[in-house]
C-alpha cells in the first residue's frame, strides 16, 4: 500500500498509478516517467503555468473551468453552475431543473452577483517578504499577526492594479509563500446547461459511484468592457479574449490512453499527522454526518411539497447530499482498508527514522512532539464549535447579521491593513453579492425549521459546553420557541435593501438595534471573539511547527529517492494518469467506459428521469456522429487514474498533446478517503467524454451555434 505521506517512486508501476497533484514547476522532473506513454508536450512547456495549455485553465473559486474558444467560451461542470441556474430560476421557470440554452450571445444569462472567474497572470515567491520580521523565538500569536500583516500588505499592493484579485498561498507546511495575481472577470454568463436529469443523471444514487452516465457539463462565457477591463454585467460588454484557449479533440479518450488534468484542487490532508485523521474519522465526522443528514432530509421535505422551496433550496440540498455521500465514503474507506492503522504505522516508522540519527532528533523531534500537543488542543470543544457553526449556517439571516457585526467591528480599526481578512475594503463587493443572492435562495419556513433543529441539539450539550451569551439571549426572549417566533415574525432582513443597509451601520448603532437577528449576532460575537484570539495563537504555533514536519517528510522521501508533492491548497495543480478501470471488490472488474445504451437502460423514475427525446437518441446511438466503432456505442463517461479532489470539478481532462477530451466531475466511492490516504489500486477520477457533451448539446434545441464555436467539424 502506498504511504499517504509521500509520492511513489518515479517508475513504470508508479507512473501508471498516477498519484500526485503536482505544482507546475515540478512537472519537468515528473514528466519523463510519462514519455512514451502518450505525453508529447515538452516538459518545460507543460510546466509553464502561464503558457499553453495551463494558461487556459481558470478558477471559479469553488470549481475549475477552461477557456475553449478565442471569444471567452468556457467549459465546466453542471453541478458547478447550480447556484447560477438557481439565481435565474423561480417556481414558474426552474432552470436548475429544466436546463437552458441561449439562442445567441445576446440571450446568454448573467450568473448573478458573486460569479467570477480568475485568470492567473503571475506567481511570485514572496517567502522572504512574508517572514521578514519573524524569528524562531517570535511568540506564536505575534507570529500569526506578523505573517497576516505581511500577506495583507502584499495583496493590497498587488491589487492596486485595476481588476486584479490577489492572494498569498502557503506551501511546505508554511515554510514557503507565493503571491498569486489574477485578472478577475466579473461578467460571466450562462450559455448552456443540460436539464438537471442529464447533468446529474442518477442524483445521489449514482453520486461517487461507477458506472456513471452523467452529462455533467455546462457552457459559460466571460465578458469585459469594450476597453478590455473587467466590468460588471452590461449589455455593452464584449466577450473576453483569453491569451490561451484549449482545442477540443472530438475523438475523446480511449482505454489505456494517457490523460492529464489541470485545475484547482481545494484541500487535501495527506501530510496531516495520524492523530488528526483518527480524531476526524472516529470522533468528529460521525457527529457532523448525523446532523447534516437531518438538515438535508428537512430541506428535501420542504422542496418536495413546495415548487418555490424546490427552486430556492435545490443547490443547498445537492451540496448537503454530496457532503453526506463524501462522509460515508471516507468512513467506509478508512474502515475497510485499515487506513488509520496504516497511517499510524507509517508515522511511527518516520519518527523512528528521526530518532535513529542524533542530528535529526535534535533538529526536529521537539517540534514534532509540540505539534502533536497543538493538534490535541485544537480538538477540544469541537462539538460545541460544530453546533455554533451550524447555528449560523442553518439560519441565513443570522449569517447576514453576524457578518455585518464583524464588518462594523473591523471598521473601527484605523487602517484597512489592520482589519481581518474577509472584512477589508476589497471584500465588501463579495459580501454585498452574498447578501443580494439570498433573494433567490432564502426560504424562511425551512430556515426556521433548521435553526430549531440545531438549537434542539445544542440544548442537549452539558453545561460546560454551552455558550453563555447565546443562552442568555434565548432566555431573555422567553425560551427557544418564543425566540424563533421573534426571529421569523416578518423579519426585516428578509429584504435585500435591509440586509445591505446593515453594512453601513456602525457598531454603536448595531448594539442599540432591537432587531432580534442583530441581537443574536451580537451575542454570538461576544462568545466568538476571544476564541478567535485563541485560534490565532494556535495558527501561529502551526506556522512555527508545520515546516519541521514537512522537512522531515522531504528528507525521508529524498533518502529513498522519492519526490514529495505538497498537499492541495486551491492553487493550480496537474495530475497525470491513464484511462483505466479497477476492481472494486474481489471478483469484479469495473470497465473504464460507459455508453449511451447504458444511459438509456437506466432511464426511469427520478433521479433517472432524463428527457424522453434524449433517451430515444441514446438508443439510436449507432446513427450518431459520435459513435465509437471500437466501443460499439456512443461513449458517455470514463474512469482515470488521475489524482484529484474537490475543486477539481470542471477541470479540463487533456490528452498527450494538451487537447481537451473530457471534463472531470467526480471521484469513485473508493477514492473519497484519498483526501487523507491515496490508494493506487482503487483511486479513480470520473470524467465526462467530450463526445457525450457533443451528443447532449445536439439534442438541445438551438445549441448548434455553440457546437460550431467549440470547433465541432462539419460532417
Amino acid at each position: 500500500m502506498l504511504t499517504t505521506l509521500m509520492i511513489s517512486l518515479l517508475t513504470t508501476s508508479s507512473a501508471t498509478a498516477g498519484e500526485g497533484m503536482w505544482l507546475p514547476e515540478q512537472l519537468p522532473e515528473v514528466a519523463p516517467a510519462w514519455e512514451g506513454k502518450g505525453l508529447r508536450i515538452p516538459a518545460d512547456k507543460l510546466g509553464d503555468p502561464l503558457g499553453q495549455p495551463l494558461g487556459s485553465i481558470v478558477t471559479m473559486g469553488f470549481c475549475s473551468a477552461s477557456f475553449v474558444s478565442e471569444d471567452g467560451l468556457m467549459l465546466t461542470n453542471h453541478h458547478c453552475v447550480e447556484g447560477f441556474l438557481q439565481q435565474n430560476s423561480s417556481g414558474e421557470k426552474n432552470l436548475h431543473k429544466d436546463g437552458f440554452v441561449a439562442g445567441s450571445r445576446a440571450d446568454e444569462l448573467s450568473v448573478g452577483p458573486g460569479g467570477k472567474v480568475a485568470v492567473v497572470e503571475s506567481i511570485t515567491d514572496v517567502t522572504a517578504k512574508v517572514l521578514a520580521k519573524v524569528g524562531r523565538r517570535t511568540k506564536d500569536a505575534k507570529r500569526e499577526r506578523l505573517i497576516d500583516e505581511a500577506e495583507k500588505r502584499l495583496v493590497a499592493e498587488c491589487e492596486r492594479e485595476r481588476d486584479r484579485r490577489c492572494r498569498v498561498a502557503s506551501y511546505r507546511g508554511g515554510a514557503e509563500f507565493r503571491l498569486i495575481k489574477a485578472f478577475e472577470l466579473s461578467d460571466v454568463r450562462i450559455v448552456a446547461a443540460p436539464p438537471m436529469a442529464m447533468g446529474q443523471y442518477g442524483g445521489e444514487i449514482d453520486n461517487w459511484m461507477w458506472p456513471r452516465h452523467g452529462a455533467d457539463f455546462a457552457v459559460l462565457r466571460a465578458y469585459v468592457a469594450k476597453d478590455g477591463t473587467a466590468a460588471d454585467y452590461s449589455v455593452d460588454n464584449v466577450p473576453y479574449r483569453p491569451k490561451h484557449h484549449l482545442t477540443v479533440d472530438w475523438t475523446g479518450a480511449e482505454p489505456d490512453s494517457f490523460v492529464m488534468v489541470a485545475g484547482y484542487p481545494g484541500r487535501t490532508s495527506r501530510h496531516a499527522r495520524a492523530e488528526s485523521l483518527r480524531w476526524y474519522a472516529e470522533d468528529y465526522l460521525p457527529t457532523r454526518q448525523a446532523l447534516t443528514r437531518e438538515v438535508h432530509d428537512l430541506l428535501l421535505d420542504h422542496a418536495s411539497r413546495d415548487p418555490d422551496a424546490e427552486a430556492r433550496l435545490g443547490a443547498a440540498i445537492s451540496s448537503l447530499a454530496n457532503g453526506l455521500k463524501n462522509g460515508e465514503g471516507l468512513l467506509d474507506g478508512l474502515r475497510k482498508g485499515g487506513l488509520i492503522a496504516d497511517k499510524q504505522r507509517r508515522e511511527a516508522e518516520i519518527l523512528a527514522w528521526v530518532d535513529a540519527d542524533p542530528a535529526r532528533k535534535k533538529r526536529w523531534r521537539a517540534d514534532l512532539d509540540a505539534q502533536l500537543v497543538l493538534i490535541e488542543e485544537g480538538q477540544r470543544d469541537a462539538t460545541r464549535e460544530l453546533y455554533a457553526s451550524w447555528i449560523g449556517r442553518g439560519a441565513d439571516l443570522l449569517a447576514v447579521a453576524r457578518r455585518s457585526v464583524r464588518w462594523a467591528e473591523e471598521r473601527e480599526k484605523k487602517t484597512d491593513l489592520e482589519r481581518d481578512s474577509g472584512y477589508q475594503d476589497r471584500d465588501r463587493e463579495r459580501i454585498e453579492a452574498g447578501f443580494s443572492k439570498l433573494d433567490r435562495s432564502l426560504h424562511l419556513t425551512s430556515d426556521r425549521d433548521v435553526l430549531a433543529l440545531v438549537l434542539g441539539h445544542y440544548g442537549k450539550l452539558p453545561d460546560e459546553q454551552r455558550i453563555p451569551e447565546l443562552d442568555a439571549f434565548i432566555a431573555d426572549l422567553g425560551g427557544v420557541d418564543k425566540t424563533l417566533d421573534a426571529l421569523y415574525d416578518k423579519p426585516a432582513l428578509a429584504t435585500s435593501p435591509a440586509r445591505l443597509a446593515l453594512l453601513d451601520q456602525d457598531l454603536a448603532t448595531l448594539k442599540a438595534s432591537d432587531d432580534p437577528w442583530v441581537r443574536m449576532a451580537l451575542a454570538m460575537e461576544a462568545w466568538s471573539k476571544p476564541r478567535r484570539e485563541e485560534k490565532r495563537a494556535r495558527t501561529g504555533a502551526g506556522l512555527r511547527l508545520g515546516p519541521s514536519w514537512y522537512a522531515v517528510l522531504e528528507a525521508y522521501a529524498a533518502e529513498q529517492d522519492q519526490i514529495l508533492y505538497d498537499d492541495a491548497n486551491s492553487t493550480l495543480r496537474v495530475s497525470l494518469g491513464v484511462v483505466k478501470g479497477y476492481s472494486p471488490e474481489d471478483g469484479l472488474w469495473a470497465v473504464p467506459q460507459t455508453t449511451a445504451s447504458g444511459f438509456a437502460a437506466k432511464a426511469g423514475p427520478p433521479p433517472f428521469d432524463a428527457p424522453a427525446h434524449m433517451v430515444a437518441a441514446a438508443r439510436d446511438g449507432r446513427s450518431s456522429r459520435f459513435f465509437d466503432e471500437a466501443l460499439g456505442d456512443v461513449p458517455v463517461d470514463f474512469l482515470t487514474t488521475l489524482d484529484t479532489t474537490g475543486g477539481n470539478s470542471g477541470s479540463a481532462v487533456l490528452d498527450g498533446e494538451g487537447r481537451l477530451v473530457g471534463l472531470l466531475f467526480d471521484g469513485n466511492y473508493e477514492s473519497i478517503a484519498a483526501d487523507w490516504v491515496y490508494q493506487a489500486a482503487v483511486n479513480r477520477s470520473i470524467c465526462v467524454d467530450v463526445r457525450w457533451v457533443g451528443f447532449t448539446l445536439q439534442q438541445m434545441d438551438g445549441a448548434g451555434w455553440i457546437l460550431d464555436e467549440l470547433g465541432l467539424p462539419a460532417k
